[in-house]
């Protein structure tokens, strides 16, 4: 593998090699080939290695190219920004369900798949190491207003909030119990508010 593979070629190219992965995950799961990623792309299969390196690295840097296309960063920048403990929280479901709603398709297949196939298992457990980061900055934020009740410690508040907010319950309640988005962020803050906040 190249260590310099994800910065080889055309971002043009590039970004569309990456736009057709998407697609393909999501109708496909992990019978992804990168042969029809290449056909799919307009390009070699030669060319998906030379960008990529490897189909785990492919699935990797889509997981990747998902959070930028979204604008990620900003958004959990404007979390990071709310002036309460309480605003943290809402903002975070909302974020959370505008996210999972957004990439939910890729993100059944890489769960589902995640014990089966190692790189989209990889590409999994990459996206869960980095929301447990984010998580953790958020519950030292409310720490550092003084609103986090003391019964608990940053690292089982957030292992808290990572739990509530997860794939799998974002699914189940919005996906088996049908609640609506609106729904899901008022009742998710509301509990997140009296679990994890001073009274």
């Amino acid at each position: 593998m190249s260590t310099d593979a994800g910065s080889y070629g055309d971002p043009e190219t590039r970004s569309r090699i990456l736009a057709v992965t998407w697609d393909l995950v999501a109708d496909q799961g992990s019978s992804l080939k990168l042969s029809e990623v290449a056909e799919r792309a307009g390009v070699s299969r030669q060319a998906v290695y030379l960008h990529f390196g490897d189909r785990n690295n492919l699935l990797l840097a889509l997981v990747n190219h998902m959070d930028e296309t979204l604008d990620l960063g900003a958004s959990l920048a404007h979390v990071q920004a709310a002036p309460t403990g309480a605003e943290l929280l809402e903002r975070a479901m909302q974020l959370n369900t505008d996210f999972w709603t957004a990439v939910c398709p890729v993100a059944q297949v890489l769960e589902a798949a995640q014990h089966d196939d190692e790189a989209l298992g990889a590409a999994w457990r990459d996206r869960m190491g980095l929301r447990q980061a984010a998580f953790s900055m958020m519950i030292q934020r409310i720490a550092d207003l003084q609103e986090l009740a003391a019964e608990w410690s940053i690292e089982e508040a957030s292992a808290l909030l990572y739990a509530v907010a997860h794939f799998d319950t974002w699914r189940e309640l919005t996906h088996q119990l049908r609640w609506t988005d609106d729904h899901y962020v008022e009742a998710m803050t509301l509990l997140l508010r009296r679990a994890l906040l001073v009274a």
